[in-house]
Protein backbone atom coordinates (compact mmCIF):
# COMPACT_ATOMS: atom_id res chain seq x y z
CA UNK A 1 0.00 0.00 0.00
CA UNK A 2 1.31 3.48 -0.89
CA UNK A 3 2.00 6.10 1.77
CA UNK A 4 -1.01 8.12 0.58
CA UNK A 5 -3.26 5.10 0.86
CA UNK A 6 -1.87 4.30 4.32
CA UNK A 7 -2.50 7.86 5.48
CA UNK A 8 -6.10 7.75 4.22
CA UNK A 9 -6.72 4.47 6.02
CA UNK A 10 -4.95 5.68 9.16
CA UNK A 11 -7.00 8.86 9.32
CA UNK A 12 -10.12 6.66 9.25
CA UNK A 13 -8.93 4.83 12.37
CA UNK A 14 -7.37 1.73 10.78
CA UNK A 15 -4.96 0.55 13.51
CA UNK A 16 -2.95 -1.64 11.15
CA UNK A 17 -2.45 1.29 8.76
CA UNK A 18 -1.39 3.53 11.67
CA UNK A 19 1.19 0.94 12.67
CA UNK A 20 2.55 0.57 9.13
CA UNK A 21 2.74 4.34 8.76
CA UNK A 22 4.56 4.61 12.11
CA UNK A 23 7.16 2.05 11.04
CA UNK A 24 7.68 3.89 7.75
CA UNK A 25 8.44 7.17 9.52
CA UNK A 26 10.55 5.42 12.17
CA UNK A 27 12.74 3.67 9.60
CA UNK A 28 12.60 6.25 6.80
CA UNK A 29 11.43 3.60 4.31
CA UNK A 30 8.91 4.79 1.73
CA UNK A 31 8.78 8.34 3.11
CA UNK A 32 10.79 11.47 2.18
CA UNK A 33 12.98 11.21 5.31
CA UNK A 34 13.07 9.51 8.68
CA UNK A 35 11.01 11.36 11.30
CA UNK A 36 10.75 9.64 14.68
CA UNK A 37 8.39 12.31 15.99
CA UNK A 38 5.84 11.47 13.28
CA UNK A 39 6.53 7.80 13.90
CA UNK A 40 5.60 8.17 17.59
CA UNK A 41 2.46 10.10 16.63
CA UNK A 42 1.21 7.24 14.47
CA UNK A 43 2.31 4.66 17.03
CA UNK A 44 0.16 6.40 19.63
CA UNK A 45 -2.82 6.35 17.27
CA UNK A 46 -2.18 2.67 16.53
CA UNK A 47 -2.04 1.98 20.27
CA UNK A 48 -5.35 3.80 20.81
CA UNK A 49 -6.80 1.56 18.11
CA UNK A 50 -5.77 -1.55 20.03
CA UNK A 51 -2.52 -2.58 18.33
CA UNK A 52 -0.49 -4.36 21.01
CA UNK A 53 2.69 -4.15 18.95
CA UNK A 54 2.39 -0.34 18.94
CA UNK A 55 2.01 -0.29 22.74
CA UNK A 56 5.09 -2.49 23.09
CA UNK A 57 7.13 -0.25 20.78
CA UNK A 58 6.04 2.87 22.66
CA UNK A 59 6.94 1.21 25.94
CA UNK A 60 10.45 0.54 24.68
CA UNK A 61 10.82 4.05 23.26
CA UNK A 62 10.03 5.67 26.60
CA UNK A 63 11.92 3.03 28.56
CA UNK A 64 15.18 3.45 26.66
CA UNK A 65 14.88 7.13 25.77
CA UNK A 66 14.95 6.55 22.00
CA UNK A 67 14.93 10.16 20.71
CA UNK A 68 12.82 11.16 23.72
CA UNK A 69 13.47 11.87 27.38
CA UNK A 70 12.96 8.55 29.24
CA UNK A 71 9.57 8.39 30.91
CA UNK A 72 9.39 5.23 33.00
CA UNK A 73 5.78 5.68 34.07
CA UNK A 74 4.64 5.96 30.46
CA UNK A 75 6.81 2.97 29.56
CA UNK A 76 5.28 0.87 32.33
CA UNK A 77 1.75 1.85 31.35
CA UNK A 78 2.24 0.87 27.71
CA UNK A 79 4.10 -2.37 28.48
CA UNK A 80 1.73 -3.46 31.23
CA UNK A 81 -1.27 -2.80 28.99
CA UNK A 82 0.20 -4.92 26.18
CA UNK A 83 1.45 -7.64 28.53
CA UNK A 84 -1.95 -7.87 30.21
CA UNK A 85 -3.46 -8.62 26.80
CA UNK A 86 -1.10 -11.59 26.25
CA UNK A 87 1.71 -9.81 24.41
CA UNK A 88 4.44 -12.08 25.79
CA UNK A 89 7.28 -10.00 24.36
CA UNK A 90 5.95 -6.96 26.23
CA UNK A 91 5.83 -9.12 29.37
CA UNK A 92 9.53 -9.94 28.87
CA UNK A 93 10.52 -6.27 28.61
CA UNK A 94 8.32 -5.39 31.57
CA UNK A 95 9.88 -8.12 33.73
CA UNK A 96 13.40 -7.06 32.76
CA UNK A 97 12.73 -3.46 33.76
CA UNK A 98 10.88 -4.18 37.00
CA UNK A 99 13.50 -6.68 38.13
CA UNK A 100 16.55 -4.85 36.83
CA UNK A 101 16.04 -1.20 37.60
CA UNK A 102 17.55 0.53 40.62
CA UNK A 103 14.94 3.29 40.84
CA UNK A 104 11.56 3.40 42.56
CA UNK A 105 10.02 1.21 39.86
CA UNK A 106 11.81 -1.90 41.15
CA UNK A 107 9.18 -4.56 41.94
CA UNK A 108 10.52 -8.08 42.49
CA UNK A 109 7.11 -9.75 42.83
CA UNK A 110 5.71 -8.32 39.60
CA UNK A 111 9.03 -8.91 37.81
CA UNK A 112 9.14 -12.65 38.46
CA UNK A 113 5.42 -12.97 37.67
CA UNK A 114 5.79 -11.29 34.27
CA UNK A 115 9.02 -13.18 33.58
CA UNK A 116 7.25 -16.48 34.19
CA UNK A 117 4.39 -15.41 31.92
CA UNK A 118 6.81 -14.48 29.13
CA UNK A 119 8.68 -17.77 29.54
CA UNK A 120 5.47 -19.79 29.41
CA UNK A 121 4.47 -17.70 26.39
CA UNK A 122 7.49 -19.02 24.49
CA UNK A 123 9.93 -16.07 24.58
CA UNK A 124 13.40 -17.75 24.53
CA UNK A 125 15.18 -14.87 26.34
CA UNK A 126 12.56 -14.97 29.09
CA UNK A 127 12.94 -18.74 29.37
CA UNK A 128 16.70 -18.31 29.76
CA UNK A 129 16.41 -15.64 32.47
CA UNK A 130 13.69 -17.52 34.34
CA UNK A 131 15.97 -20.58 34.28
CA UNK A 132 18.74 -18.39 35.73
CA UNK A 133 16.41 -17.33 38.56
CA UNK A 134 15.66 -21.00 39.27
CA UNK A 135 19.37 -21.84 39.14
CA UNK A 136 20.39 -19.07 41.55
CA UNK A 137 17.28 -18.85 43.69
CA UNK A 138 16.70 -15.27 42.57
CA UNK A 139 13.18 -13.98 43.41
CA UNK A 140 12.00 -17.61 43.46
CA UNK A 141 12.85 -20.87 45.20
CA UNK A 142 15.95 -22.57 43.78
CA UNK A 143 15.28 -25.65 41.67
CA UNK A 144 18.32 -27.09 39.84
CA UNK A 145 16.39 -29.67 37.83
CA UNK A 146 13.77 -27.18 36.60
CA UNK A 147 16.58 -24.73 35.76
CA UNK A 148 18.40 -27.19 33.49
CA UNK A 149 15.14 -28.25 31.84
CA UNK A 150 14.22 -24.64 31.09
CA UNK A 151 17.72 -23.76 29.88
CA UNK A 152 17.41 -26.72 27.50
CA UNK A 153 14.03 -25.50 26.24
CA UNK A 154 15.40 -21.98 25.69
CA UNK A 155 18.50 -23.34 23.91
CA UNK A 156 16.29 -25.49 21.68
CA UNK A 157 14.36 -22.34 20.83
CA UNK A 158 17.59 -20.67 19.73
CA UNK A 159 18.67 -18.60 22.76
CA UNK A 160 22.49 -18.26 22.76
CA UNK A 161 22.70 -17.42 26.46
CA UNK A 162 20.91 -20.65 27.38
CA UNK A 163 23.34 -22.54 25.15
CA UNK A 164 26.24 -21.14 27.18
CA UNK A 165 24.54 -22.02 30.45
CA UNK A 166 24.08 -25.62 29.28
CA UNK A 167 27.68 -25.70 28.04
CA UNK A 168 28.84 -24.94 31.58
CA UNK A 169 26.72 -27.74 33.00
CA UNK A 170 28.33 -30.18 30.56
CA UNK A 171 31.80 -28.74 31.20
CA UNK A 172 31.59 -29.07 34.99
CA UNK A 173 29.57 -32.29 35.10
CA UNK A 174 27.09 -30.69 37.51
CA UNK A 175 23.46 -31.81 36.98
CA UNK A 176 24.51 -33.26 33.59
CA UNK A 177 27.14 -35.86 32.63
CA UNK A 178 30.53 -34.27 31.95
CA UNK A 179 30.87 -33.95 28.17
CA UNK A 180 33.34 -31.43 26.76
CA UNK A 181 32.31 -32.19 23.18
CA UNK A 182 28.72 -31.19 23.80
CA UNK A 183 29.84 -28.23 25.91
CA UNK A 184 32.07 -27.00 23.09
CA UNK A 185 29.35 -27.56 20.50
CA UNK A 186 26.83 -25.52 22.46
CA UNK A 187 29.31 -22.68 23.00
CA UNK A 188 30.15 -22.75 19.29
CA UNK A 189 26.46 -22.48 18.39
CA UNK A 190 26.14 -19.49 20.72
CA UNK A 191 29.13 -17.85 19.02
CA UNK A 192 27.69 -18.55 15.57
CA UNK A 193 24.49 -16.90 16.77
CA UNK A 194 26.46 -13.68 17.27
CA UNK A 195 26.81 -13.93 21.05
CA UNK A 196 29.81 -11.88 22.18
CA UNK A 197 32.65 -13.64 24.09
CA UNK A 198 31.07 -17.05 23.39
CA UNK A 199 33.66 -17.74 20.68
CA UNK A 200 36.63 -17.74 23.05
CA UNK A 201 34.75 -19.97 25.50
CA UNK A 202 34.10 -22.39 22.64
CA UNK A 203 37.80 -22.41 21.76
CA UNK A 204 38.71 -23.09 25.40
CA UNK A 205 36.47 -26.16 25.23
CA UNK A 206 38.06 -27.44 22.03
CA UNK A 207 35.73 -26.05 19.36
CA UNK A 208 37.55 -23.65 17.03
CA UNK A 209 36.13 -20.99 14.70
CA UNK A 210 36.47 -23.26 11.66
CA UNK A 211 34.46 -26.12 13.12
CA UNK A 212 31.24 -26.98 11.25
CA UNK A 213 27.92 -25.88 12.70
CA UNK A 214 26.73 -28.58 15.12
CA UNK A 215 23.17 -29.91 15.32
CA UNK A 216 21.42 -28.48 18.37
CA UNK A 217 19.27 -31.59 18.77
CA UNK A 218 22.33 -33.74 19.35
CA UNK A 219 23.66 -31.36 22.01
CA UNK A 220 20.65 -30.87 24.27
CA UNK A 221 20.18 -33.03 27.39
CA UNK A 222 18.34 -36.25 26.74
CA UNK A 223 15.69 -37.91 28.91
CA UNK A 224 17.18 -39.12 32.17
CA UNK A 225 20.43 -37.13 31.88
CA UNK A 226 19.41 -34.34 34.26
CA UNK A 227 20.13 -35.52 37.79
CA UNK A 228 21.42 -34.21 41.10
CA UNK A 229 23.58 -37.34 41.20
CA UNK A 230 25.93 -35.53 38.81
CA UNK A 231 27.92 -33.58 41.40
CA UNK A 232 30.65 -32.33 39.07
CA UNK A 233 33.23 -29.70 39.99
CA UNK A 234 31.84 -26.18 39.84
CA UNK A 235 34.66 -23.56 40.10
CA UNK A 236 34.85 -22.17 43.62
CA UNK A 237 35.22 -18.53 44.58
CA UNK A 238 38.85 -17.72 45.38
CA UNK A 239 39.80 -14.50 47.16
CA UNK A 240 43.24 -12.91 47.36
CA UNK A 241 44.56 -9.77 49.03
CA UNK A 242 46.85 -8.66 46.23
CA UNK A 243 48.23 -5.49 47.83
CA UNK A 244 47.79 -3.34 50.92
CA UNK A 245 49.42 -0.19 49.48
CA UNK A 246 47.24 0.41 47.53
CA UNK A 247 44.48 -1.82 48.85
CA UNK A 248 43.71 -4.22 46.00
CA UNK A 249 41.73 -7.47 46.29
CA UNK A 250 40.72 -10.18 43.81
CA UNK A 251 37.86 -12.66 43.71
CA UNK A 252 38.27 -15.31 41.03
CA UNK A 253 35.28 -17.10 39.45
CA UNK A 254 33.04 -14.22 40.56
CA UNK A 255 31.01 -14.63 37.33
CA UNK A 256 30.62 -17.70 35.16
CA UNK A 257 30.82 -17.71 31.35
CA UNK A 258 27.06 -17.30 30.98
CA UNK A 259 26.99 -14.20 33.23
CA UNK A 260 30.02 -12.65 31.49
CA UNK A 261 28.32 -13.07 28.13
CA UNK A 262 25.02 -11.67 29.43
CA UNK A 263 26.76 -8.45 30.50
CA UNK A 264 28.70 -8.05 27.23
CA UNK A 265 25.66 -8.69 25.08
CA UNK A 266 23.41 -6.37 27.08
CA UNK A 267 25.88 -3.61 26.23
CA UNK A 268 26.99 -4.52 22.70
CA UNK A 269 24.37 -2.72 20.60
CA UNK A 270 24.61 0.47 22.66
CA UNK A 271 28.38 1.07 22.69
CA UNK A 272 29.61 4.63 22.13
CA UNK A 273 33.08 6.28 22.28
CA UNK A 274 34.31 6.54 25.86
CA UNK A 275 34.40 9.81 27.76
CA UNK A 276 36.38 11.16 30.70
CA UNK A 277 35.55 13.93 33.16
CA UNK A 278 37.40 17.13 32.22
CA UNK A 279 38.76 19.62 34.74
CA UNK A 280 35.55 21.67 34.59
CA UNK A 281 33.48 18.61 35.37
CA UNK A 282 32.02 18.11 31.91
CA UNK A 283 32.08 14.86 29.96
CA UNK A 284 34.50 15.02 27.06
CA UNK A 285 36.10 12.68 24.57
CA UNK A 286 39.76 12.27 25.42
CA UNK A 287 42.71 10.55 23.81
CA UNK A 288 43.68 9.23 27.25
CA UNK A 289 40.77 6.83 26.90
CA UNK A 290 40.15 5.29 23.49
CA UNK A 291 37.68 2.50 24.31
CA UNK A 292 33.94 2.26 23.66
CA UNK A 293 31.45 2.06 26.50
CA UNK A 294 27.84 1.99 27.61
CA UNK A 295 26.34 2.84 30.97
CA UNK A 296 23.90 0.11 32.07
CA UNK A 297 21.19 2.67 32.73
CA UNK A 298 17.58 1.96 33.55
CA UNK A 299 15.95 0.39 30.51
CA UNK A 300 19.09 -1.54 29.52
CA UNK A 301 19.24 -3.55 32.73
CA UNK A 302 17.57 -6.87 33.54
CA UNK A 303 17.25 -9.37 36.38
CA UNK A 304 20.59 -11.05 35.61
CA UNK A 305 22.50 -7.73 35.59
CA UNK A 306 20.78 -6.59 38.77
CA UNK A 307 21.66 -9.86 40.51
CA UNK A 308 25.31 -9.48 39.50
CA UNK A 309 25.43 -5.93 40.84
CA UNK A 310 23.81 -7.00 44.12
CA UNK A 311 26.54 -9.61 44.48
CA UNK A 312 29.18 -6.94 43.81
CA UNK A 313 27.63 -4.71 46.47
CA UNK A 314 27.76 -7.51 49.05
CA UNK A 315 31.46 -8.12 48.40
CA UNK A 316 32.32 -4.40 48.47
CA UNK A 317 30.57 -3.92 51.85
CA UNK A 318 28.93 -0.78 50.46
CA UNK A 319 25.17 -0.45 49.82
CA UNK A 320 23.98 -1.00 46.25
CA UNK A 321 22.63 2.54 46.06
CA UNK A 322 26.06 4.05 46.75
CA UNK A 323 27.40 2.97 43.37
CA UNK A 324 27.10 4.69 40.03
CA UNK A 325 25.32 2.63 37.41
CA UNK A 326 27.88 0.12 36.05
CA UNK A 327 29.80 0.83 32.86
CA UNK A 328 30.68 -1.81 30.25
CA UNK A 329 33.92 -1.07 28.35
CA UNK A 330 35.12 -2.58 25.10
CA UNK A 331 38.76 -2.32 23.94
CA UNK A 332 40.31 -3.46 20.66
CA UNK A 333 42.97 -2.45 18.10
CA UNK A 334 45.46 -0.91 20.58
CA UNK A 335 42.74 0.94 22.49
CA UNK A 336 43.72 1.75 26.06
CA UNK A 337 43.02 3.89 29.11
CA UNK A 338 46.26 5.68 29.99
CA UNK A 339 47.42 6.65 33.49
CA UNK A 340 44.56 8.04 35.55
CA UNK A 341 42.90 8.14 38.95
CA UNK A 342 39.34 6.97 39.50
CA UNK A 343 38.83 9.52 42.27
CA UNK A 344 38.23 13.17 41.48
CA UNK A 345 41.44 15.11 42.12
CA UNK A 346 40.85 17.34 45.19
CA UNK A 347 42.73 20.34 43.75
CA UNK A 348 40.47 20.41 40.70
CA UNK A 349 37.01 19.59 42.06
CA UNK A 350 34.94 20.98 44.93
CA UNK A 351 32.62 18.82 47.00
CA UNK A 352 29.00 19.45 46.06
CA UNK A 353 29.84 20.78 42.60
CA UNK A 354 30.41 19.25 39.13
CA UNK A 355 30.97 15.48 39.26
CA UNK A 356 31.00 15.72 43.08
CA UNK A 357 27.50 17.21 43.21
CA UNK A 358 25.95 13.84 44.01
CA UNK A 359 27.27 10.92 46.05
CA UNK A 360 30.57 12.45 47.05
CA UNK A 361 33.98 11.00 46.27
CA UNK A 362 34.59 7.66 44.54
CA UNK A 363 35.77 5.61 47.51
CA UNK A 364 36.29 2.31 45.69
CA UNK A 365 36.32 0.71 42.24
CA UNK A 366 35.20 -2.74 41.13
CA UNK A 367 36.24 -4.24 37.78
CA UNK A 368 35.09 -7.54 36.31
CA UNK A 369 36.99 -9.00 33.37
CA UNK A 370 34.37 -10.48 31.05
CA UNK A 371 36.85 -12.34 28.83
CA UNK A 372 40.55 -13.15 28.63
CA UNK A 373 41.50 -14.25 25.10
CA UNK A 374 43.39 -11.13 24.04
CA UNK A 375 46.95 -9.82 24.09
CA UNK A 376 47.79 -6.94 26.42
CA UNK A 377 44.91 -5.38 28.30
CA UNK A 378 46.28 -5.87 31.83
CA UNK A 379 45.57 -3.36 34.61
CA UNK A 380 48.78 -1.74 35.85
CA UNK A 381 49.14 0.27 39.06
CA UNK A 382 51.92 2.57 37.95
CA UNK A 383 53.24 3.70 41.33
CA UNK A 384 53.02 0.34 43.08
CA UNK A 385 54.82 -2.01 40.67
CA UNK A 386 51.62 -4.06 40.50
CA UNK A 387 50.10 -5.66 37.39
CA UNK A 388 46.79 -7.56 37.29
CA UNK A 389 46.46 -10.08 34.46
CA UNK A 390 42.86 -10.46 33.22
CA UNK A 391 40.98 -13.68 33.94
CA UNK A 392 37.44 -14.27 32.69
CA UNK A 393 34.94 -13.77 35.49
CA UNK A 394 37.45 -12.31 37.96
CA UNK A 395 36.41 -9.29 40.02
CA UNK A 396 38.95 -6.78 41.31
CA UNK A 397 38.16 -4.39 44.15
CA UNK A 398 40.47 -1.54 45.05
CA UNK A 399 40.02 1.42 47.38
CA UNK A 400 40.62 4.90 46.00
CA UNK A 401 40.87 6.29 49.53
CA UNK A 402 43.43 5.42 52.19
CA UNK A 403 42.22 4.17 55.59
CA UNK A 404 42.51 7.76 56.90
CA UNK A 405 39.82 8.83 54.42
CA UNK A 406 42.02 10.80 52.04
CA UNK A 407 42.62 9.99 48.39
CA UNK A 408 45.35 7.43 47.69
CA UNK A 409 47.74 8.47 44.86
CA UNK A 410 49.05 4.88 44.73
CA UNK A 411 45.81 3.92 42.97
CA UNK A 412 46.94 5.64 39.77
CA UNK A 413 46.53 2.95 37.14
CA UNK A 414 46.59 2.21 33.42
CA UNK A 415 44.40 0.03 31.25
CA UNK A 416 47.21 -1.27 29.03
CA UNK A 417 46.47 -1.25 25.31
CA UNK A 418 45.03 -4.35 23.66
CA UNK A 419 47.46 -5.48 20.97
CA UNK A 420 45.24 -8.21 19.49
CA UNK A 421 41.73 -9.47 20.10
CA UNK A 422 39.12 -7.58 22.08
CA UNK A 423 38.67 -6.95 25.79
CA UNK A 424 35.36 -6.64 27.64
CA UNK A 425 35.25 -5.12 31.10
CA UNK A 426 32.56 -4.16 33.62
CA UNK A 427 33.47 -1.16 35.78
CA UNK A 428 31.60 0.03 38.87
CA UNK A 429 32.47 3.10 40.95
CA UNK A 430 31.31 3.33 44.57
CA UNK A 431 30.59 6.68 46.21
CA UNK A 432 30.64 7.79 49.86
CA UNK A 433 26.88 8.15 50.16
CA UNK A 434 23.93 7.09 47.95
CA UNK A 435 24.62 8.32 44.42
CA UNK A 436 21.30 10.20 44.25
CA UNK A 437 22.07 12.12 47.48
CA UNK A 438 23.48 15.68 47.32
CA UNK A 439 27.13 15.74 48.36
CA UNK A 440 26.69 19.06 50.14
CA UNK A 441 25.64 16.87 53.09
CA UNK A 442 29.30 15.81 53.40
CA UNK A 443 30.98 18.08 55.94
CA UNK A 444 34.28 18.68 54.15
CA UNK A 445 35.21 20.59 51.02
CA UNK A 446 38.19 18.60 49.82
CA UNK A 447 40.57 15.75 50.45
CA UNK A 448 44.31 15.80 50.83
CA UNK A 449 46.20 14.54 47.77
Amino acid sequence: MSIDALQNAAHKGDGAACLQLAMAWMTGEGVPAQDTGKGRHWLELAAKNGKLEAKRFLGLIYLRGMDVVPDYQKALEYLADAAGKQDHEAAWYLASFLGGTRNDCYDAERAISWLKAAAEGGIPRAQCHFAYCLQRGVLIEQDDVAAVELFARAAGNGDPGAMLALAEYFETGFMLPKDLNRAGGLARLAAQGGWKVADEYAVSLGNGPGDPRPDINGLLPQAGEISRSHQGQVPKLETEALSWKPRVFLMRNFLNAFECAEVANAAYQHLMPSFVVSVDGELAENQVRTSHEVRLRHGLRNIVLHTIEQRMAVWSHHPLENAELPLVLHYENSQSFEQHYDYFIPEKFVMGEGPLEWGGQRVATQLIYLNEAFEGGETRFDLADLVVEPERGMCMLFYNLSPDGNVDPLTRHTGVGVSSGEKWLLSRWIREIPFDSPAKEIKRDRYRQ
